[in-house]
């Protein structure tokens, strides 16, 4: 299972920080903020006390975290400093990092998607196909598209498929199934 830390797009600047969501806009008038979760792990913000915000210009800013509630699909939070709407407003699209040392613990067989992009990819004769370019969380099946410098392979995220992954090494083991769509790198020109 790949749990998903930051979109598809790697806003972050720093290489240390994890995207969990992002400030979609202000709830209220004591300044707080509605957020997207990019987290599918349960009571997660909940357990925030600090984090960074990254802003549309790239400059990150630590926030304390005062609350944080759920609210069915969104996240309500409230951060020290930030006391009316005009205020929370001024967060907006902002998103919400938190360092390293503080990404939720994995369950076994589960990988943060920033786990695996860049990693090489072998088939079951341990021969290099290429290197994990990105992986799309989606509703039915995560897919793991792998680039080499040919092609670009698309992989379903199913222990039949992906058979080993040894993080220390850097390295996935798949069993291609027959039919795989496999697409053409466009050429530069």
């Amino acid at each position: 299972m790949i749990k998903p830390n930051k979109s598809n797009t790697d806003n972050s600047k720093s290489p240390d920080l994890v995207i969990l969501g992002r400030v979609i806009g202000a709830r209220g008038l004591k300044g707080e903020v509605k957020v997207k979760s990019f987290s599918n792990v349960s009571g997660r913000f909940k357990s925030l006390d600090i984090v960074s915000l990254e802003f549309k210009n790239g400059d990150i800013e630590s926030f304390q975290v005062e609350h944080t509630k759920i609210n069915g699909q969104t996240v309500i939070m409230k951060f020290a400093g930030v006391e009316d709407r005009d205020a929370a407003e001024s967060l907006s699209g902002t998103y919400i990092n938190v360092s390293l040392d503080n990404v939720a613990p994995l369950e076994d067989d589960s990988y943060y998607i920033f786990d695996l992009e860049g990693m090489e990819v072998f088939d079951s004769e341990n021969i290099n196909i290429g290197s994990v370019k990105r992986v799309d969380v989606l509703s039915v099946n995560d897919l793991i598209y792998v680039e080499s410098e040919s092609e670009e392979i698309i992989i379903p995220a199913r222990k039949e498929f992906i058979t080993a992954i040894d993080m220390d090494a850097r390295k996935m083991t798949v069993n291609l199934p027959e039919g795989l769509p496999r697409y053409p790198k466009k050429k530069k020109s």
